[in-house]
């Protein structure tokens, strides 16, 4: 009855974490939208792209790029998406046709603003597609540790299993919660318009990596 309850209690506190990440990421966009100058959002990712180059090398970097672009183009520009947007919410020379008395509300510097709040936008998408392609330059060393951290959980797990050790409910609450708390990080991270270093990878993939082996470790046993 009461592993019952804790499951319930704790597939109810990953949905209300699930539901926190998608309401700060909507705020996120919403605040982009609002105060970014356009011009910021040029300069992160011009900062960003030399912190690429200095943190990879720039060969490395260029890959990253190229398949940031391949990977954007794919997803927003192919499909029309970026083109439908300006079309849907600005006014084009068909609308100011037929708009009548209307017409001259086509030449608020309102248009401007809001075009520029577009920019913004896609500008911080562009930016989150190109941060998922550095993460996925590092994708040997992350498997490689998560491999590791996974292994060395199990094993512990086995050991304690065998013997007389109990595992750690506390920990095992830590580590749960850490992985939720970095999940909802990396995704404010990935839309933030500030220049993310490519460095910041490794020892974050670290991180994971022994949240994953204390996870494993302190599970609870089962008969």
């Amino acid at each position: 009855m009461a592993d019952g309850a804790g499951e319930t209690t704790h597939r109810g506190s990953g949905l209300w974490m699930l539901l926190t990440g998608f309401l700060l990421l909507l705020m996120e966009l919403i605040l982009l939208a609002a105060l970014v100058p356009v011009s910021w959002s040029e300069r992160v990712q011009r900062t960003e792209g030399a912190w690429l180059a200095a943190g990879l090398g720039e060969d490395a970097a260029a890959v990253v790029v190229v398949r940031a672009e391949a990977w954007y183009a794919r997803l927003f520009v192919t499909t029309g998406l970026v083109e439908a947007s300006y079309h849907v919410i600005l006014p084009n020379a068909a609308d100011v046709e037929h708009a009548g008395a209307l017409a001259p509300l086509a030449n608020l510097p309102l248009w401007s603003w809001v075009a520029g709040r577009l920019k913004v936008i896609w500008a911080a998408l562009h930016q989150l597609v190109q941060r998922l392609a550095m993460i996925a330059a590092w994708w040997p060393f992350l498997v490689l540790v998560l491999m590791a951290g996974v292994s060395d959980g199990w094993l512990r797990r086995r050991r304690r299993q065998g013997g007389f050790g109990y595992p750690s409910p506390l920990l095992h609450a830590y580590a749960m919660r850490g992985l939720q708390v970095l999940a909802l990080l990396a995704g404010l991270v990935l839309l933030l318009l500030v220049p993310v270093p490519a460095i910041d990878v490794p020892p974050i993939g670290a991180l994971v990596a022994a949240l994953v082996d204390t996870l494993i470790a302190q599970a609870p046993k089962r008969l």
